[in-house]
């Protein structure tokens, strides 16, 4: 019979939209579940995908996608193959001390084997309440023969199911049929007193979706989070409804999965609240800097010392490129600061700041963004804001015409943030372009750059002084 398979049909292309319903049904069956290709030129077959169940403890952890198993080694897959048969069971298997019932179902097309679908079971679980129920393992057959013929349609609802999640089997009518422990403990604790089995369900999300299918026809998954009162608190649940039919495609039981989300929406609103107050906080402490330097201003207005008012503008420029960086963090959700837009905002300011000397501002970038922690983005702004006041300090004059250029780069490893000073009225001889390293801005550089773990470099050639400071991406 083997003879009469020979044109191969790729069951990977065939299944694509099927492959991640394998990961949901071996949770549901709490087996494990394997997907193989047939290579008839080499009398084997491959492994394109698999499944282990995270509900119950899996047979195996071993992840074998790709592995070529010949029919002599498994000569159950060339039993199955070379018959007319579309299942083949196995139960006298040991699988790592464990007793293993294996079921093989053929995957056809036109007639010809395509595929083969492995399901294998811990018999130490599924000889046990509730996974030896008739209901349940009837139901499981009827769900592998679905999926083998592509007939279920529960695309966009196959997330995992969660330990704590209840999975019952409902009939159309809504009798449980099924509960795993889960579902039991909840419905529980939903004021459900004694057995839910044989029960009808009282819940009208079961009720709506059978009325959805009566109208429309039509048997598809469907979820919804629903938010309950149960005396005076209220609960949120997450359900699903998987339906399931006998290959007339009309609905004949569901899987009905349950799981509560009351605790996890409180967390999401703990964190988002706690996410504004943050982003308040910045806000405000951005606004408490901005009326310091307000302030500053208005004593600087008052003094007559020109050396006080140079000290003051160094200061309220200081508290700027700080206040900067908190109005960047009260943007984002996280604790992250495009140092890109502050370094812009920072250049702009000593633009307005120094627009009464002879100098061009100019900024120069290889990336839209770049982004640190805040602690890092703090060190950067004020090492940025230090460099411009060198450069405005000790290379600008109100008679000599100079361009201060500011540049941040990124490569594969380092930040290369450079600030150049340019004399560009080339006749001024008694000008010179310094830096002070004596000074406070220079020793605040130093610190700073030590505490980013990264070096300064300065040069300069004839009109121009360059002073570069390097270190590495990311916030180690």
């Amino acid at each position: 019979m083997l003879n009469n398979k020979k044109d191969t049909i790729y069951l990977f292309e065939e299944f694509k939209d099927y492959l991640p319903y394998l990961y949901l049904i071996s949770d549901l069956l709490g087996s494990d579940l394997y997907l193989y290709q047939p290579i008839w030129d080499l009398s084997a077959v491959v492994l394109i995908s698999e499944a282990h169940p995270k509900v119950v403890p899996p047979i195996s952890l071993r992840q074998e996608v790709g592995k070529l198993i010949f029919f002599e080694d498994e000569p159950e897959i060339f039993k199955l193959i070379d018959s007319d048969k579309s299942k083949i069971r196995k139960t006298d298997i040991i699988i790592g001390g464990f007793p293993v019932e294996e079921e093989l179902y053929s995957i056809k097309k036109s007639g010809k084997i395509i595929g083969i679908l492995k399901l294998q079971r811990n018999l130490l679980i599924h000889n046990e309440f509730p996974y030896n129920s008739r209901v349940f393992k009837e139901t499981s057959h009827w769900l592998i023969k679905s999926f083998i013929k592509q007939e279920l349609s529960w695309k966009g609802y196959i997330e995992p199911i969660l330990d704590n999640e209840g999975v019952l089997i409902l009939d159309k009518d809504g009798i449980v049929l099924f509960s795993n422990m889960a579902g039991m403990r909840l419905f529980r604790t939903l004021g459900e007193v004694g057995n839910i089995l044989g029960k009808k369900i009282k819940d009208p999300f079961f009720y709506k979706y059978v009325e959805a299918y009566k109208e429309m026809g039509t048997i598809k998954a469907y979820s919804e989070e629903l938010f309950e009162e149960y005396g005076e608190e209220t609960r949120s649940f997450y359900k699903r409804i998987l339906p399931v039919s006998k290959g007339d495609n009309s609905l004949w039981r569901v899987f009905y999965l349950i799981k509560e989300t009351t605790e996890l929406r409180q967390k999401e609103r703990e964190l988002n609240f706690k996410s504004v107050l943050i982003k308040e906080i910045h806000h405000r402490v951005k606004n408490n800097l901005q009326t310091i330097a307000s302030l500053l201003r208005i004593q600087m207005r008052r003094l007559d010392s020109d050396s006080a008012k140079i000290a003051l503008q160094e200061s309220i420029n200081r508290i700027n490129s700080i206040a900067l960086v908190h109005e960047s963090l009260s943007k984002f959700e996280e604790d992250r600061v495009d140092i890109i837009e502050v370094a812009e905002k920072l250049l702009n300011a000593f633009k307005q700041t120094y627009q009464h000397l002879p100098c061009n501002f100019k900024f120069e970038k290889n990336r839209k963004n770049i982004f640190f922690s805040s602690k890092k983005a703090t060190s950067v702004s004020l090492i940025i804001n230090e460099l411009l006041q060198n450069a405005v300090k000790h290379g600008t004059s109100e008679d000599i015409n100079t361009e201060i250029i500011l540049s941040i780069n990124q490569d594969e490893k380092y930040i290369i943030l450079e600030v150049t000073n340019t004399l560009l009225d080339k006749e001024t001889k008694s000008s010179e372009l310094l830096s002070s390293k004596g000074s406070l801005g220079f020793q605040l550089v130093q610190m700073l750059v030590d505490e980013i773990r990264g070096k300064i470099d300065i040069d300069k050639i004839d009109d121009t002084l360059k002073i570069r400071v390097i270190f590495l991406r990311g916030d180690e």
